[in-house]
């Protein structure tokens, strides 16, 4: 995409053209994925953070990264698409990838916090088998085990960064890295998508 390429269109704006161009958020876990959901929310993009459902994980499971839910939806984030983003690439061209980033030992941190920590019973009628059949999957294919490892994570965070970096060099337009941790947010998001900076705080959600 060139720099005077038009933008994802939000929600309810472009969806004529066979293949709207769409936003995926490739960060991995606990760099601030939500926090970009609700961002891109805000912005007028209707995008679904980590989705569970069985369309998804039978996608998931065939590899073939054509994710039922982007014939209605503007992107997807989080680990869900963190190895299909090449896949999506090809599949939806002209789409823009925001990669999350963090602060190394901070993101660490998080992510023991986060793995350690029981899942909570919601008792929302959710199905729990499913939930968990999805994140053995991702965890395994992401992070290449079930459990925290640091080292493992480590290296798996910097290979991550340095692939992403390396499949978009000759494609700066195509990728925002965003640290919204360290506190980076709408006055770089807004810009990148086209959009008009919102007059209020962005979201620190995770």
């Amino acid at each position: 995409m060139s720099a005077s390429s038009s933008p994802p269109a939000p929600s309810g704006h472009g969806h004529d053209l066979p293949h709207p161009p769409k936003i995926f958020g490739i960060g991995l876990s606990r760099t601030g994925t939500r926090s970009l959901t609700a961002a891109l929310g805000v912005l007028g993009f209707d995008v679904v953070h980590y989705p569970v459902d069985r369309a998804t994980h039978r996608t998931l499971v065939a590899g073939s990264a054509r994710f039922p839910l982007l014939e209605s939806r503007d992107g997807l984030t989080d680990i869900t698409v963190v190895p299909y983003y090449q896949d999506l690439d090809l599949a939806w061209p002209g789409s823009r990838f925001v990669l999350t980033v963090r602060e190394e030992e901070s993101w660490l941190r998080s992510c023991r916090t986060h793995w350690e920590r029981p899942a909570p019973d919601r008792g929302d009628g959710r199905d729990v088998r499913l939930e968990r059949e999805v994140q053995h999957f991702l965890r395994a294919a992401v992070y290449g085990c079930h459990a925290f490892h640091p080292e493992r994570f480590r290296r798996v965070y910097r290979r991550h960064v340095a692939d992403v970096a390396r499949y978009f060099a000759d494609r700066k337009d195509d990728l925002l890295v965003l640290d919204v941790v360290g506190g980076e947010g709408y006055e770089r998001l807004a810009p990148f998508l086209g959009a008009p900076v919102p007059d209020e705080p962005f979201p620190r959600l995770d």
